[in-house]
């Protein structure tokens, strides 16, 4: 027990650990049970040494279906039942935090993903592979963040089809924000309000570039996504069935609610298709076939 409240770690971390991991990412997540095989089998394929998992007061079976992973992804997987932020200010900031604090000393560069966010590159590199070439004076690495939308989809993904395969419609615009990969001995300030950096980028030592060798200054840049050979697919929505589910987990007024919902598929009904990328049509076999062995 700690002062976040009980805590619960699927592969203890030990005192008597060094820096053994190269990569980490996190997430903070709730009722993700759709999607979080894939999601954690396709950090796994990416490459990640650890994939961090804070669930943030779950009603439904995503705890079980992590342990319902192959055994070979879930021996990189660590996860955190009742995410310390839960009902605290900072939201999932305080997550964050609680990750940051495992992991400091354990591992050089951490991620901070949400559980609709993966990772492309187009020559298929690994991430160590990646972080392998980024320069020592390098305290972060900016990766161009897209987002996908529900491509007009009502209902989830079948079972048989990936999220990446599924919804292939992106935003239009052309100019995108960016997250971070952060190296952690180069943050410089873990006392914000909230948690230990902001949810895209970190306030470090050092430069900050781009996988693809470009400098950025992160804050007031704009990064056009199709210059680059990575970047990070966001399905903002994904469908509209796994909004309007988070969306009522944490809305109270009922009426308000209810409307806004309806102004939501409304708006979906007479929406006009966003441009097809088929970027992410990355790993699908390899995930296919790591979800087939999953145990349920």
């Amino acid at each position: 027990m700690n002062s976040y409240g009980q805590t619960r770690i699927m592969k203890p971390l030990t005192e008597m650990e060094e820096l053994m991991y190269k990569s980490a990412v996190g997430v903070v997540t709730c009722n993700s049970a759709t999607y979080i095989q894939e999601w954690i089998a396709f950090q796994y394929l990416t490459g990640f040494d650890k994939i961090i998992v804070c669930l943030d007061e779950c009603d439904d079976d995503t705890f079980a279906k992590i342990q319902g992973l192959p055994d070979e992804v879930l021996e990189r997987v660590d996860v955190f039942e009742n995410s310390p932020h839960t009902k605290s200010i900072g939201f999932q900031h305080r997550g964050y935090q609680h990750i940051y604090n495992r992991y400091e000393g354990r591992v050089e560069w951490l991620a901070m993903f949400d559980d609709d966010e993966y990772l492309y590159d187009s020559q298929k590199r690994k991430i160590n592979e990646m972080l392998a070439s980024i320069p020592d004076d390098v305290g972060q690495v900016a990766i161009p963040w897209i987002k996908f939308t529900h491509s007009k989809q009502v209902l989830s993904a079948p079972p048989d089809v990936t999220r990446l395969r599924h919804f292939t419609h992106k935003e239009s615009s052309h100019q995108v924000e960016c997250k971070v990969v952060v190296r952690l001995d180069r943050i410089m300030t873990n006392d914000i309000p909230g948690g230990w950096y902001h949810c895209h980028r970190a306030e470090v030592s050092g430069k900050t570039v781009t996988f693809d060798g470009k400098e950025s200054t992160i804050l007031g840049t704009m990064i056009i996504p199709e210059h680059y050979d990575t970047c990070l697919a966001h399905y903002i929505h994904g469908a509209m069935e796994d909004w309007v589910a988070k969306y009522r987990k944490w809305k109270r007024e009922q009426e308000r609610l209810d409307l806004r919902i309806q102004r939501s598929f409304d708006d979906l009904a007479k929406s006009e298709s966003s441009d097809v990328d088929n970027r992410m049509d990355i790993y699908v076999d390899e995930l296919k076939e790591v979800l087939l062995q999953c145990k349920q």
